[in-house]
């Protein structure tokens, strides 16, 4: 009846605070808000900053493979130009037979301005596949980036879970050192007036109001935790700093399905995504030692230009107009100098390779060591819960009879206020092993990749 009655409690104080933030909704003066599990994680991820960061990433991944992917286009400029000449002093000069000389400005005039608009186009047709495997490369990295935000994401899922979970143990421990101080008190009130009666000593009362006051720095020092993980909540969350946060204490504790070992083993390399994201990574570096090995290869490229030129000097005589004239070549070109300088780069992307190779199989062998022991930590847990229902069964009536037998002064004060202290403990007892068993099966999901697709359940 007493966890009932705490569980009632807390949710006829959630539902006020509903109904407060309805009547003062668009109100800067609301500074409490109820928030489900759900409702946290789904803040979390939102206000995260490191997930930002691996948003960004991912778009500077896929902005970097766009603009690889951009130079499959032919490589086109065009320019105006204006130039002004200085002027030459004309030559004179005599054909054979020729009685006069002739002005060199006769065959070849002198024009000072020169203007000029020209088009180029320039194109690899070979390039030892390097833009094929860079593409390549750069595509397992972009792919791999938007696992890293998931897996980014389910961190961060983690994380708001594990301090919500703490945040109601806190709560829930609040609640019963509350009505544990209320019986002292009442204890305190009753000792005094068997002492006015002469069934009560002194070091009675003094016993008694020694143990309110260990429950009062109890009381004190749990509302500072409390106030403490409120405000980190608060910053994790990304709300108002002030705001006094009223956590769901209905359902947190729903049962949760627990599959076979061999179930999360084979689920955790498909369904994690750090593991995809390494997985990728692995093969942009196999790639990338392609893009590296092309450096060996001779490179073709083809390239035309046209020119509208004025004067144009492939015309003779120049004349002050525009004239249109265009050609078109290839080159071949291969770096001897490549041949000594590619064979460090390939050893630096073979050295990258087998770093991400080892990543990889270190977040493999991580994982299963991961579930495993989240999976005997969350058995171990529901062990705990059932022990721990039988501790508060038992501290019920060990207090139920020693109350009596106070009451009916055949037991000592001492006898009552350790059988309180024993019910308040059994009490918090099993308040916290049910929360970690609920960490333990999402710390599972996490490791298994699941989290955030069951989260829900």
């Amino acid at each position: 009846m007493t966890l009932f009655r705490h569980t009632l409690n807390i949710g006829i104080t959630a539902a006020l605070a509903i109904i407060s933030q309805t009547v003062h909704a668009g109100g800067d003066s609301a500074k409490t808000r109820f928030m489900t599990m759900d409702s946290a994680i789904a803040l979390g991820i939102q206000h995260s900053h490191s997930v930002e960061l691996s948003t960004a990433q991912m778009a500077q991944a896929k902005a970097t493979l766009d603009e690889v992917n951009d130079l499959i286009m032919p490589n086109v400029d065009a320019s105006l130009g204006y130039e002004r000449l200085s002027d030459v002093p004309v030559e004179y000069f005599k054909f054979p037979g020729s009685p006069q000389e002739i002005p060199s400005t006769a065959l070849f005039p002198i024009i000072l301005n020169s203007y000029s608009a020209t088009a180029s186009a320039q194109e690899s047709v070979f390039n030892g596949f390097q833009w094929k495997n860079g593409v390549i490369s750069l595509d397992y990295a972009e792919k791999a980036s938007e696992f890293s935000l998931q897996a980014k994401k389910n961190d961060v899922s983690i994380s708001v879970i594990t301090t919500y979970l703490n945040f109601f143990k806190l709560e829930k421990a609040r609640v019963l050192i509350e009505e544990s101080l209320e019986q002292l008190r009442e204890h305190v009130k009753e000792v005094s007036d068997f002492k006015s009666h002469g069934l009560a000593t002194e070091n009675d009362v003094l016993r008694t109001q020694l143990q309110e006051s260990n429950a009062e720095l109890s009381e004190i020092d749990i509302n500072n935790q409390i106030q403490t993980i409120n405000y980190n909540l608060d910053i994790m969350l990304g709300v108002p700093e002030n705001t006094t946060i009223l956590i769901d204490t209905t359902t947190i504790l729903s049962d949760k399905t627990l599959q076979p070992l061999p179930y999360y083993l084979q689920k955790f390399a498909n369904d994690r995504n750090d593991i995809k994201a390494a997985e990728l990574n692995e093969r942009a570096q196999e790639a990338g030692i392609k893009v590296t090995q092309s450096g060996v290869y001779p490179k073709l490229i083809i390239a035309a230009d046209y020119n509208y030129l004025r004067p144009n000097p492939r015309m003779v005589p120049p004349i002050d107009q525009f004239q249109p004239t265009w050609d078109i070549g290839v080159r071949l070109t291969y770096s001897f100098t490549g041949l000594y300088e590619n064979k460090h780069k390939v050893e630096e992307s073979r050295a990258k390779l087998a770093a991400a190779e080892a990543n990889y199989n270190q977040l493999n062998d991580g994982a299963k060591m991961e579930i495993n022991q989240n999976y005997l930590q969350y058995k171990q847990a529901l062990l705990k819960i059932a022990v721990a229902q039988k501790s508060v069964d038992q501290a019920h009536e060990n207090y139920r009879i020693v109350k009596s037998k106070y009451d009916n002064h055949i037991a000592l004060l001492t006898d009552l206020l350790d059988a309180n202290n024993f019910l308040l403990n059994a009490q918090i007892n099993i308040i916290s092993a049910k929360a970690d068993a609920q960490l333990s099966y999402y710390n599972l999901l996490k490791a298994a990749g699941e989290l955030i697709s069951s989260s829900k359940k």
